[in-house]
Formats: structure tokens, C-alpha cells, sequence
């Protein structure tokens, strides 16, 4: 592993679960199952009510659901998993416990994944394929062979006049640093630096565009969507060892 794919995994390792749970002093929870029961219709928003006993967790009633289920190792991820692996845990079931200091201390349900820490690895992630991929094309990309990756003629023409403008004021560099995320992927495929289907580079732009801008749509509007945050981890890490996904 290189210095960078290094850094690259303490940087996305950084961050876990005691960052975007709820504290279990801030969740609604319930001393029984009847109790449970009468949160829940109480609060629509709820998927969960946690119950406890003896002042700690012990069990949960999920909405939809008519026993509650005691807390088992499937439900549970220690504190300090990194968050990319939380996602991984919630790919499954929509929410898991945290357990520290030999209880559990918090609940992640998917709609934490909004949080904008979670944000964070997933950017550095792709900021790292964006890096190994532009430096894979550098040199490949040309004037003459541009027209072929860049289709849409306003914005190709937009970059040869930022080019131009570069090189009046003797600052001009590579092409592929005035390329966008989803162009320089779909350049690397173009000179075969990279095998990936078309909706593979769709869905690593989709996510790069929700974690790179604050104005974005949320990384997870629904749980379907943590499957998708998922995927695009794993094409990162591929892309990252391998060269390809």
C-alpha cells in the first residue's frame, strides 16, 4: 500500500460511530413492550423504540413488528467503527446499536447518515480516485482528441477558452485539471485506465456531487440509498488498489 492509499484510510477511518449516533440519554425509549408500543403511535417519525431495563438498554420494538427482540450481536457496532464501515451495518436493517463500555451507549439509524461527518470520508474517498485516475490520463488528453470525451460543444468550449485564457497569463496547465469528476472517469475509460459500466461512473458521480456540495441533495434520503453510499465505497477502494472496478 502506498503512502497515499495510506493516508487515504486514516483519513476515512478518522471518523465512526460515537460521531453521528444519538446518545441514549436523548433517545425516546420505553421501560416495556406495551409502552413501546404506545411510542410508536405516538410518533409516526419512529421506526424504533428502544426499551430498557434496569437503566440500560436491553431491547427494542421496531414499527411493523408485533414482539419486541432483545438486543443481539447483529444489532450492535462497537463506538468506534469508522463510519464507512457503519453504512456497510445499515445496508441491512435501518438502524444498529453502539455498544461501549460494555452497553449500549447510542443508536445509529440510517437517517444519521446525513449527518455532514459522514460526508467527509466518502469526499476523501473520491477526491482519491479523482487524483489516481487524472494522474493515470495526464498527458492523454489533448486538444485534438478532447471533442471525443467532451460531447455538450458549450462546455468544450468553455474549457478551451479557460485553457486559452490560462495560457495567456503563462498559468496554463494539464487539460484534465479543468475536467470535471465525471469527465476525467469517463476519460480514464476512454484510454482503458479504467473498466467501469456507465452506471457504475453514474453512480460515483452522483455521490461525489451529494458529498462534495453543501447545496446538494442529502447523501440518504431513503434506506435504499444506503446501498448506493455502499457500492460507491467499494468502486472507491477497487479503484484505489486495483487501478479498476
Amino acid at each position: 500500500m502506498t503512502y497515499f492509499q495510506e493516508t487515504l484510510r486514516r483519513l476515512a477511518s478518522r471518523f465512526v460511530a460515537r460521531d453521528i449516533m444519538k446518545p441514549t440519554g436523548e433517545l425516546v425509549s420505553a421501560d416495556s413492550e406495551d409502552g413501546a408500543r404506545w411510542r410508536l403511535e405516538e410518533n409516526p417519525e419512529y421506526d424504533i423504540i428502544p426499551i430498557a431495563g434496569n437503566g440500560k438498554l436491553l431491547a427494542f420494538l421496531e414499527r411493523g413488528q408485533s414482539r419486541q427482540r432483545r438486543i443481539q450481536i447483529q444489532h450492535v457496532i462497537g463506538a468506534g467503527t469508522p463510519i464507512s464501515d457503519v453504512v456497510d451495518s445499515l445496508c441491512d436493517q435501518r438502524f444498529v446499536f453502539v455498544v461501549g463500555r460494555h452497553e449500549v451507549i447510542g443508536l445509529v439509524h440510517f437517517s444519521e447518515l446525513n449527518d455532514p461527518v459522514v460526508k467527509l470520508p466518502f469526499f476523501v474517498l473520491l477526491e482519491g480516485v479523482e487524483r489516481r485516475l487524472a494522474d493515470a490520463i495526464k498527458g492523454l488528453v489533448t486538444d485534438e482528441v478532447l471533442p471525443d470525451l467532451i460531447q455538450d460543444q458549450q462546455r468544450l468550449d468553455g474549457i478551451r477558452g479557460k485553457m486559452a485564457k490560462l495560457r495567456t497569463n503563462q498559468a496554463d496547465r494539464d487539460w484534465v485539471t479543468l475536467m470535471y469528476f465525471r469527465e476525467i472517469l469517463e476519460a480514464a475509460k476512454y484510454f482503458r485506465k479504467l473498466s467501469l459500466e456507465s452506471e457504475k461512473i453514474e453512480l460515483l458521480s452522483v455521490i461525489r456531487n451529494r458529498v462534495g456540495h453543501a447545496a446538494a441533495e442529502e447523501p440518504v434520503e431513503s434506506h435504499t440509498d444506503v446501498q448506493q453510499l455502499s457500492q460507491a465505497r467499494q468502486l472507491c477502494i477497487s479503484i484505489l488498489i486495483n487501478g479498476s472496478a
